[in-house]
């Protein structure tokens, strides 16, 4: 981290200006207040007051209402053991040697931070008296640390055997702690040894309801299982039935819900636990155990009982998954006639109607009217009447299609398929030439609330302008917006092939693949006026951003898992960014990128990336898993920017995803295309397992991959859409459409997922080359679809 700054200049300005909050300030600005971060000393030496003021600044950081004004620099990271006997004492800490630890810090000014080491120490050490007042003490004077001071206090009162004090200590530990769940625990423990086993599972009521948050599950699974020794224990035999049932029903593939299968064996199970773990299962994506939990239980269950609903709903909707959609419709039907629970049946509905799209795309026009007509407040309203205008358009009825999607913008103009809508109308009208109306189609999108439009839809819409506008011979007009969109949006589908038609007419685009440079980190809204760190934002106000802090400046573990309880969606443009920047001082390359793309910090993902904002493009952008991208790529003939931009958009880089029809790990295959990849190749047998290992999955997803490129020339749109729908629905689209150029083709694919599938790849790919590649060979012109001038964006690798 390359931060800058003066301590002492930032606690003058943040005392003269009252920006320090009151505690701060108090704490701060008034001589002889006592600190509680140590600066590094020499041995016994004192620190000074100065210093001892400029620690606490660093480390205190109450939150106050100014959080927003102030900044951030490289010292406050700074660790507090560093030199003489403060570093002597972390060391002897870190080889166990406990007393000499202690001894050592005795000898350290008093500060918070020494006082955590040495409590630790004496904690390690069997001192439990000591550790217990000293941890209890620190608790009021290290605000960062202080639910996990509480913690350790009520762990040392309870090996004590002093249950009160115990249980008073552990109280005080309350959400969002991540203590919390430890103090929970702590107290049940403490309570059931005090002969309360009906309060040891009361107190453990918090951590087993559905509240979200990181590392919540495996403590609501401890604290159910727990809760079934407890009533056991007391005889209860019906709440420790309840509570099996529960780990059994919601986490089916937990070590838990088998322990708790095997103790419920001989007890029934009652249809509505058997109900919810087949929904659970549909939630992991595994359709075909969530149908075989259901079969037995559809026959005893009768519609319109709720109970039945949800069976029959969920039974179908596994069958949608798994694309058996004959048997959906003819599961789904009854259930959207039968059921009339508000929340229920529209969902019947929309699942139903999709299902009909493919297999009796009349009957789905009605389905998604219906929905329409019956819920106009539902959230899926305005899905269903964009569906139906869709599937209106796939059957031949332009009319028809044309004035509902057009409907779809006027009734839901804040609706998430509004621009979608409309822009297909601009399609229908596209293709008729009817210009006025098309392009008043795109000027409508503009002109949508603001807020409600995702960035790329007004870039689509000047990009099919521009082609509107070359369409009709203004050529000029046409390559100036072309211009604008290749050079604002470099790194999008649309920028892409703006770039494609500028090249296709021999006017540069003002950026080529491997021309972003520049290593310099992104700075801060202060460093860029002159200041001294980074704001932090909403991040002043975060209490998981300042023990990660602390931690990191004690050198202590537990800094990784309180940034990573951060919610990063909440987060100002500045705390996105800080949030960022620590995530990479602490190692969490994965959590960076995360943040990276789902913070305020995409707003960096604009323009082409430069200096100030390419660590965030990489962090986006990475190059995971790079020695067997590179083996692979090459040995299958495949750019490796491609299969990075694909394992992208296909798991972010997980190794272990899996999707809602089966497809596994980092390339998302399914088992039975992975095993014919395999044989042709021969590169032995495939099981799942081996899907979920990054080197097989890689092996073989880039050597079907290249399979698909020879199959369709090298063109990667192709390829991509084959990669999604299979090859047999591109070459059935080609003959649809044989004279459509490539981007108009894309805009036209029949299925959404593929469609916005070609565009997320493609982007991604465009970003790889310009962040990491060298120019692009020149390319001898093809057919019409591939040539110059269709947008065609990269090559095969040599």
């Amino acid at each position: 981290m390359t931060w800058k700054g003066n301590p002492e200049q930032r606690q003058r300005r943040a005392c003269l200006s009252g920006r320090a909050g009151a505690i701060a300030a108090l704490l701060l600005c008034v001589p002889g207040t006592g600190a509680w971060a140590q600066a590094p000393a020499e041995d016994a030496e004192a620190a000074s007051e100065a210093q001892l003021e400029d620690l606490l600044e660093a480390a205190q950081r109450a939150p106050s209402s100014a959080g927003a004004e102030r900044l951030f620099a490289e010292e406050d990271l700074a660790p507090h053991f560093t030199q003489g006997a403060l570093a002597q004492a972390k060391l002897a800490y870190e080889r166990r040697r406990y007393g000499q630890a202690r001894a050592l810090l005795a000898r350290a000014p008093q500060s918070p931070p020494v006082r955590y080491l040495a409590a630790l120490a004496a904690l390690n050490a069997g001192e439990l008296a000591v550790a217990a007042e000293e941890f209890s003490a620190l608790a009021e004077r290290y605000p960062p640390l202080a639910d996990r001071c509480r913690a350790l206090a009520g762990g040392a009162r309870e090996r004590l055997k002093q249950w009160d004090a115990a249980l008073a200590a552990y109280e005080q530990v309350a959400p969002p702690a991540l203590a919390f769940p430890e103090a929970r625990f702590g107290m049940s423990r403490v309570l059931e040894r005090k002969g309360d086993r009906v309060g040891a599972a009361r107190v453990l009521e918090p951590l087993t309801g559905d509240a979200p948050g990181r590392g919540r599950e495996a403590a609501r699974l401890q604290a159910l299982m727990r809760t079934c020794d407890l009533a056991r224990a007391r005889l209860d035999y019906q709440a420790e039935h309840h509570a099996l049932l529960e780990v059994w029903a919601t986490s089916p593939l937990s070590p838990e819900a088998e322990r708790a299968r095997a103790r419920l064996k001989g007890l029934p199970l009652p249809l509505k636990w058997r109900v919810r773990r087949a929904e659970a299962l549909l939630a992991l994506h595994l359709n075909a155990q969530a149908l075989a939990q259901l079969e037995p239980v559809l026959p005893q269950l009768a519609l319109p009982e709720p109970l039945a609903c949800r069976a029959h709903l969920a039974y179908g909707t596994a069958l949608r998954k798994e694309r058996q959609h004959r048997s959906a419709v003819r599961a789904l039907a009854p259930v959207a006639e039968a059921c009339r629970d508000a929340e229920l049946r529209p969902r019947a509905l929309y699942l139903l109607g999709y299902s009909q799209s493919v297999v009796a795309p009349r009957d789905a026009v009605e389905t998604y009217a219906a929905l329409a007509r019956d819920y106009p407040a539902h959230a899926l309203a305005d899905d269903a009447l964009f569906f139906a205008a869709q599937v209106q358009l796939q059957l031949g009825d332009a009319p028809g299609a044309l004035a509902r999607f057009e409907e779809t913008a006027r009734r839901y103009p804040e609706g998430n398929f509004a621009a979608e809508a409309l822009f297909k109308a601009f399609l229908v009208q596209f293709e008729r030439k009817a210009w006025g109306p098309a392009l008043a189609s795109l000027a409508a999108i503009e002109a949508l609330p603001a807020g409600t439009l995702p960035d790329e839809e007004p870039w689509r819409a000047r990009y099919w302008e521009a082609r509107s506008l070359e369409a009709q011979g203004q050529l000029p007009e046409a390559l100036a917006a072309y211009g604008r969109v290749a050079r604002e949006r470099p790194g999008t589908y649309y920028g892409m092939l703006a770039c494609g038609r500028l090249e296709a007419r021999e006017v540069p685009c003002g950026l080529t693949p491997g021309t972003a440079s520049g290593s310099a980190p992104p700075q801060g809204r202060g460093a860029e006026q002159g200041g001294t760190g980074l704001p932090l934002g909403t991040l002043a106000e975060e209490p998981h951003f300042w023990a990660a802090v602390e931690l990191h400046r004690l050198r202590l573990p537990g800094a990784a898992e309180e940034l990573l309880a951060i919610e990063p969606r909440r987060q100002s443009p500045a705390g996105a960014r800080l949030l960022f920047r620590l995530a990479q001082t602490l190692g969490l390359e994965k959590t960076a990128g995360a943040l990276a793309r789902s913070t305020a910090l995409t707003s960096s993902l604009v323009g082409a990336p430069d200096a100030s904002s390419r660590q965030v493009w990489e962090a986006t952008y990475p190059l995971a898993f790079q020695p067997l991208v590179e083996r692979y790529g090459k040995a299958a003939r495949v750019d490796a920017h491609l299969v990075y931009a694909l394992m992208r958009e296909e798991s972010r880089f997980n190794p272990r995803a899996r999707s809602s029809t089966g497809a596994l790990g980092l390339t998302q295959l399914m088992p039975a295309t992975a095993s014919a990849v395999a044989r042709a190749h021969r590169v032995g047998q495939v099981t799942a397992e081996h899907l979920l290992q990054p080197y097989k999955n890689l092996q073989l997803g880039s050597l079907y991959l290249g399979s698909l490129l020879r199959d369709f020339e090298g063109e990667p749109t192709y390829a991509i859409a084959s990669y999604n729908a299979g090859p047999g629905a591109v070459r059935r689209w080609l003959r649809t459409r044989p004279a459509a150029e490539l981007d108009e083709w894309v805009e036209l694919i029949p299925f959404e997922e593929t469609r916005a599938y070609v565009k997320r790849v493609q982007a991604s790919y465009a970003t790889y080359r310009i962040l990491y590649a060298r120019p692009a060979p020149a390319q001898p012109e093809r057919t019409r679809r591939g040539a110059a001038g269709s947008g065609r964006s990269a090559l095969l690798a040599p």
